[in-house]
């Protein structure tokens, strides 16, 4: 019984310490690696051409675009838009045109008597930007919560005046939204402005309009046709042109919303496109100034490989080629996920095929059951025509040429069946964990051997990243902080024709050249950045578009697939890349005896490797040098050192030489003043290590010592075990005693009844009294007791013998006795 306990007692006292090594050994982490740019370029470089615009005391540049000519950015910030020139504005004391509009003063009171921040929500933050004809600019902004609507002329760039020299103002509920936080949507299609944003102070009424026109229509709110959805994109697809069944145009709008289909414990949140027909009149009887056209389907974004959902839309960019091929149009989205894995929130981009969005719609339909909210597909036969379809020549066949002569039960029809069954499936593109995107522009750019999707992605943290499509994966070429950490892009603006890129934030608008070929100094560079805008020319890396090369008279290099640079550049060099080239001289450096001093090895690309050569052979760490993990060279001052020591860069088996270091030891710490008077000596004395910006190790994956951490932590849990039963067999004399003596205080042992001999037992079966004893508790039987006391009664009354139970432990050596219900120390 002691023996037991003590193991039970040995074991409750050691899982404090088996646990932890438990789950260690099966909680193994597994470890991504993280998609990362081959160049990443700080804020405020030199290296890329990055220029800046901002005015004093304006915040929140929300709004971009672009005139058709190219040459003014319009930009709609807080109570304030202005005129960019793109070649001038943007340097340092450029012109600009500035238009300050801001919300009244009682219109501010309103709004903060509602409960609104005076300085934060109560202002007029710009919204809508939008070209409404060749002459004037539509524009709508919060107002304090109280949205409006405003005509700017570009000749003059100034709020358009009715006759009366009064500012043309129109209500914007319903195209703007009140709170500047919530995100809406907007495009204008032959002078008509379509939107999707809420149309309530509350923000609690989501709408899909069109207005402007003789002929405003839009969503039903009390079919719950939308439920909570954040509006980030809006397309026109002119479907009309080349429809074998003569189809009418669609604008698509992009959000996200909750599902009502699915039900969970928690609010589920699904992407979502729409579309809506451009000759939509609304109906006759039944949806009167309503979509009769208004479709929804889910769109699908999750990885491979175990289907983890990224279900939040951040961003879509429609890509289509002309307005002649846009069966053939690309929807880039940017997708971040409900759940969130790990400490980064990651994200996905997704590309969706137009083909497969119609197919979607051409589907079967979804039916709510307005009374239990339950969804289930709908297998009967649908009316004719197909509800939600534009009118086509079937249609018009039926003597049906608007949506106002469609009849009743298809209308009826479509109220609850406005949901597709099928999903839009995607196929995944990019994914990265190490980023989260929140904007999308994607140019398509004509290289030497084909074309190639170049993506620019904005992040929540002030970073640009430029990728480029090569089949079904995806290459980062660089990576750009534009904005201090903090600041998310809010905007991007993509101008093709001149290759520039504007992007904004709360601190301002940034333009960025596509491309800047002169940061690739080598032809290893230029081929291994796979950039489709750069090739080499044989001297130097340029950019194609600006020099359009003759590729029979001058051989340009340009591999984007295969980045074969070990082949192409070898080729095309005159001496083979594996020696030292003309420009890497060794550099003379002294060092002090018996001082620790780092050779530095920048590296341009954050995907290659470095390798060090002492006198041609690979350093090995030894007692005089040794390779720090951020790639430069510890070496110490001895004469056993001299030499040549040349640092590599090692990139898809393309080997270039970057940095070669001639050291000299200086006798008695004496530097030789005539020979740094000719500027030949350079003395390298530090202890400092510092990797690159950008470098190897904030994208890759370093060697991971997991496996020895976890042969460490059970090697230490083993010895901690050992050592404790040691200590136990060592006193295992005194645990014994400490063990007995605190047992017959704390361990109740079970009874056992003890039967009395038939001859000692009365006839009756009711023994006599019993005789007044001193009961102390657990005292020894041969102590005397101090003197008389006083009995209970309970200790008075006659017990009997029948119901006496001793109780026998076998580590206490005196007995218990049991008379009925009380147990006392006794002499039995």
């Amino acid at each position: 019984m002691g023996r037991a306990s003590c193991i039970a007692a040995l074991l409750r006292a050691l899982l404090p310490l088996l646990l932890p090594l438990l789950l260690l050994l099966l909680l193994r982490p597994t470890t991504t690696r993280a998609l990362g740019p081959r160049i990443s370029v700080p804020l405020g470089s030199e290296e890329r051409l990055i220029r800046k615009f901002e005015a004093e005391n304006i915040s929140n540049y929300t709004a971009l675009l672009l005139s058709q000519d190219g040459k003014t950015l319009y930009v709609g910030a807080r109570e304030a838009l202005f005129a960019l020139n793109s070649n001038l504005s943007f340097l340092p004391g450029g012109e600009y045109q500035e238009l300050l509009w801001r919300a009244d003063v009682d219109r501010k009171q309103q709004c903060s008597f509602k409960g609104k921040d005076l300085k934060r929500d109560c202002q007029n933050y710009i919204k809508i930007l939008l070209p409404l004809n060749s002459s004037h600019l539509l524009t709508c902004g919060t107002a304090a919560f109280s949205p409006l609507c405003a005509y700017i002329s570009t000749a003059s760039f100034t709020l358009a005046r009715d006759e009366a020299g009064n500012v043309l103002l129109e209500d914007g509920k319903g195209r703007c939204p009140f709170d500047p936080n919530f995100k809406s949507t907007a495009l204008v299609v032959d002078g008509e402005l379509y939107t999707g944003t809420v149309s309530s102070f509350q923000g609690n009424d989501p709408a899909i309009s069109r207005s402007q026109s003789s002929r405003p229509t839009k969503t039903e709110s009390s079919l719950n046709w939308l439920q909570d959805p954040a509006f980030v994109a809006s397309a026109y697809i002119p479907e009309s042109r080349g429809s074998p069944k003569g189809d009418d145009d669609k604008i698509y709008f992009f959000f996200s919303e909750t599902g009502q289909e699915f039900e969970f414990f928690e609010n589920t949140i699904v992407s979502r496109v729409a579309r809506v027909c451009k000759g939509d009149e609304g109906g006759e009887r039944v949806l009167q100034q309503r979509w009769t056209s208004f479709l929804k389907a889910q769109l699908l974004c999750s990885r491979p490989d175990d289907g983890f959902p990224f279900n939040v839309l951040q961003d879509v960019f429609t890509l289509s080629p002309s307005p002649q091929d846009w069966h053939k149009t690309l929807f880039y989205g940017v997708f971040t996920s409900q759940w969130h894995r790990g400490t980064t929130e990651g994200s996905a981009v997704c590309i969706f095929t137009m083909n497969d969005v119609q197919k979607a719609f051409d589907g079967l339909y979804k039916k709510v059951n307005r009374e239990t909210q339950q969804w289930y597909t709908e297998t009967h036969p649908v009316p004719t025509p197909r509800p939600g379809a534009c009118i086509t020549n079937s249609a018009r066949e039926r003597k049906i040429n608007s949506s106002l002569q469609l009849p009743d039960r298809v209308l009826n029809f479509l109220k609850d069946h406005f949901l597709m069954d099928g999903q839009v499936r995607s196929r995944l593109l990019l994914l990265q964990p190490q980023a989260r995107y929140q904007r999308v522009a994607v140019h398509r750019v004509p290289g030497l051997h084909g074309t190639y999707d170049v993506l620019f992605l904005g992040t929540g943290d002030g970073r640009l990243h430029k990728a480029v499509t090569l089949g079904s994966r995806v290459h980062i070429i660089e990576e750009l902080q534009v904005f201090p950490q903090g600041q998310p892009v809010q905007n991007l603006l993509l101008d093709s024709h001149v290759g520039l890129l504007y992007a904004s934030s709360h601190s301002g608008v940034v333009q960025v050249p596509v491309a800047n070929c002169s940061l690739y100094p080598t032809c290893g560079d230029c081929l291994l950045a796979r950039d489709p805008y750069c090739a080499w020319s044989g001297s130097s890396c340029r950019l194609i578009s600006l020099h359009h090369p003759d590729l029979a008279s001058r051989p340009w290099i340009q591999d984007i697939e295969g980045a074969n640079a070990k082949d192409l550049c070898n080729v095309s060099s005159a001496r083979p890349r594996t020696l030292v080239p003309a420009g890497k001289p060794c550099r003379q450096i002294q060092i002090q005896p018996s001082t620790v001093s780092t050779l530095a090895c920048p590296l341009l690309s954050n995907l290659a490797s470095r390798l060090w050569l002492y006198n041609g052979a690979p350093v090995n760490n030894s007692a005089s040098c040794r390779v720090l993990p951020s790639g430069d060279l510890l070496l110490v001052g001895s004469q056993q050192g001299l030499g040549m020591f040349q640092c590599w860069s090692i990139e898809e088996g393309f080997r270039q030489l970057v940095a070669s270091y001639c050291p000299t030891v200086m006798e008695d710490g004496v530097m030789d003043h005539n020979n740094q008077r000719d500027g030949i000596p350079v003395i390298i004395n530090t202890s400092r290590v510092s990797a690159p910006a950008g470098g190897r190790a904030s994208w890759g994956t370093d060697k991971s010592y997991w496996n020895e951490f976890l042969l460490m932590c059970a090697l230490f849990g083993l010895a901690v075990v050992l050592l404790v039963l040691f200590l136990l067999y060592r006193h295992r004399d005194g645990m014994k005693l400490f063990l007995k003596q605190g047992e017959c205080a704390t361990v109740h042992p079970k009874t056992r009844p003890v039967v009395l001999p038939p001859e000692t037992r009365p006839l009756n079966g009711v023994g006599p009294p019993s005789t007044p004893l001193d009961h102390r508790g657990y005292q020894a039987l041969s102590d005397s007791s101090p003197g008389p006391r006083v009995f209970t009664e309970s200790e008075k009354r006659p017990l009997s013998i029948q119901d006496s139970f001793v109780e026998v432990s076998p580590v206490c050596p005196r007995p218990r006795v049991r008379l009925g219900s009380e147990i006392r120390d006794s002499v039995v």
